[in-house]
């Protein structure tokens, strides 16, 4: 069966079958168990945004070299290449293909710091600027379909709770000690 056939099966069954397929809610015995089931349907979700949206968002998702001609944007001037690496939080190795590349096309210019000759200042050119604008265009438009296939109510609904989420993420503690045992990613 081709692949393009499987994902939209798979949509509806999803969509079918509810959050988590086979999922019983009622069938944590532990005290906050209607947490714990929602938790877990949204777990589920949140799986399947990932699977689905892979294909759609993979040319949006702002890692890379969109993501250093942003932070590059966001500083306002420049940043060495080891700023850069721990702001993107990769290897110095992988910053610098990154930053070839980038150079290479001609959207950074690299020079070596003048107080420290080891340090290397990157700086974002016009054409960079230009292509980071691009691509936000781009991202926006993307996102502006996908809310309106949502519709505008759900869509301000998502929006209004992603803001709330954020929220509660930022009053979190950072020792997971609300959630109990946390495990780590792995």
């Amino acid at each position: 069966m081709e692949e393009k056939n499987v994902r939209p099966a798979a949509c509806a069954a999803g969509r079918a079958a509810g959050p988590v397929a086979g999922r019983d809610a009622g069938s944590h015995t532990e005290p906050e168990g209607e947490w714990s089931a929602l938790a877990y349907d949204l777990m589920g979700q949140t799986r399947r945004l990932r699977m689905y949206g892979k294909g759609a968002m993979r040319r949006w998702d702002g890692r890379g070299r969109a993501g250093v001609l942003h932070e590059l944007s966001r500083s306002g001037d420049a940043l060495t290449a080891g700023e850069l690496a721990r702001a993107r939080h990769v290897t110095s190795a992988r910053m610098a293909q990154t930053l070839n590349q980038l150079e290479a096309d001609g959207l950074v210019t690299r020079t070596p710091s003048k107080a420290d000759r080891r340090r290397t200042i990157v700086r974002m050119t016009d054409a960079g600027e230009a292509e980071l604008r691009s691509y936000f265009d781009g991202v926006t438009r993307f996102a502006a379909g996908m809310l309106r296939r949502l519709g505008e109510k759900d869509s301000r609904e998502l929006v209004r709770i992603l803001g709330r989420l954020a929220d509660v993420l930022c009053d979190a503690p950072d020792d997971a000690s609300e959630g109990g045992d946390a495990h780590e990613a792995r």
